[in-house]
């Protein structure tokens, strides 16, 4: 992975020398990268089928980026990882948390999410993703930061859960998770 380099901005946010910022078009490559990278995780998993699926982010990204919520994290001037989302109709949804394989186990995942949920406490009534429900360190870890489960979630977010079955994902391990506040 090529590293992006960037000097500090002035909304740039610092957590345990991690630094989090809102990333830029010029990027999305190298993000692309820090998924496929992060991926690497779920080798071994029920989840190994879709890791070489070809999916863009694209679209995903750049409604992220006009929205103002896709956010990186940079260690020593590389890209670490990312949090990707977009508004619904009742929440901030994560589409997409990953950390490059190279910098998991650091706790940066933790702050990206945690930079997340400070924004969406300022913007929405609540923040809400889709994880896997059998995978360990994946609705243990959101658990961990506020989340629980979203039986019946906005039509918004019903959406996604929609495409991923659709895609192949298997309804009876996917959770939709929420934190709510208020």
């Amino acid at each position: 992975m090529g590293a992006v380099m960037h000097g500090p901005r002035a909304n740039d946010q610092w957590e345990n020398g991690v630094n989090i910022r809102l990333a830029t078009a010029t990027e999305l490559d190298a993000l692309d990268a820090v998924i496929r990278s992060s991926d690497e995780l779920f080798r071994g998993t029920h989840l190994e089928w879709a890791l070489d699926e070809e999916i863009s982010e694209a679209f995903r990204f750049n409604r992220a980026l006009g929205e103002g919520t896709l956010w990186v994290a940079e260690v020593d001037g590389q890209l670490a990882g990312l949090v990707c989302a977009h508004a619904t109709e009742t929440s901030l949804y994560v589409d997409q948390l990953s950390v490059a394989k190279a910098f998991q186990g650091r706790g940066i995942g933790r702050a990206l999410m945690r930079h997340a949920i400070a924004h969406a406490r300022t913007a929405f009534p609540a923040i809400s993703l889709i994880t896997d429900r059998e995978i360990p360190w994946n609705a243990p870890f959101y658990a961990s930061l506020g989340f629980v489960e979203w039986p019946e979630p906005d039509p918004g977010v019903q959406a996604d859960l929609d495409e991923e079955i659709a895609d192949g994902f298997d309804p009876a391990t996917r959770i939709v998770m929420i934190i709510e506040f208020g």
